[in-house]
Order: C-alpha cells, then structure tokens, then sequence
C-alpha cells in the first residue's frame, strides 16, 4: 500500500474514531485488514497521544469556527496537525494531501478553508 492509501486509511480511522473512540488500535486495524501497516500504526498511536494538544492547536487557528467544522473536516485537520507537529512529515506534503482528502470526502469548497486553517497554523508556528 503506497503512501497516499495509508493517509487515506487513517482519516478514515480518525473519522471512525470521532464517531467511536477506537479503543484499540489493533483490533480497528485487523478488523479493516490492516496489520502491519506501520505509517498507520504510527499515525494512529501519535494520534492518541497528542489528541489534547492536536485539537488545542486546531482550535486556536480556527477559533470560532471549530464548533462549525463537521466530523470530516475535522478529521482531515487531525491528521495533518498530527503529520506536522509529531511525526516530522514536511508541511508543504501534509497540506497538499489534507487539501487533496477534503476534496474527496468534503463538500465543494472545504478544501480552501482546510487549506487557510493549515497555512494559518504552519505560519504561526514559523
């Protein structure tokens, strides 16, 4: 499975997980046939570590807004605030394929708002 299938899994895995918290990460993987995919393990489990300090950083980029964010696009922002501050993925890439997701899974113009929260939470980290 190449690089962009496995992110694509995983915004999956988080939407499912905002939906249902995913309880073990193991077991969520099997049941999609998924194990030994080691980015998504990776992913997931930084995820569950830094889920207070991910929806803190989201939160203040959005400020209002984060309350109006559906479960997608939040998601979508879950996971590349988690490919930038914990798992040293360039930003330029996790934004590029955060915009290409909302694009898929999102209604028409999400990708722009995914993509200013991202450039406005890259920029003030800078």
């Amino acid at each position: 499975m190449n690089r962009k299938e496995q992110r694509d899994w995983v915004f999956k895995l988080i939407f499912e997980d905002s939906i249902n918290k995913i309880e073990d990460v193991e077991q969520s993987l099997n049941n999609h046939d998924l194990d030994g995919e080691e980015f998504i393990i990776k992913s997931l489990e930084s995820y569950n570590e830094n889920y207070e300090k991910i929806e803190e950083i989201i939160r203040n980029a959005s400020k209002k807004r984060y309350n109006r964010l559906s479960k997608v696009e939040k998601a979508i922002l879950f996971l590349s605030v988690n490919e930038i501050y914990f798992m040293d993925i360039p930003h330029q890439v996790s934004i590029n394929e955060a915009v290409e997701l909302a694009k898929t899974y999102s209604n028409q113009m999400d990708y722009q708002m995914i993509n200013s929260i991202l450039g406005k939470i890259v920029r003030t980290d800078a």
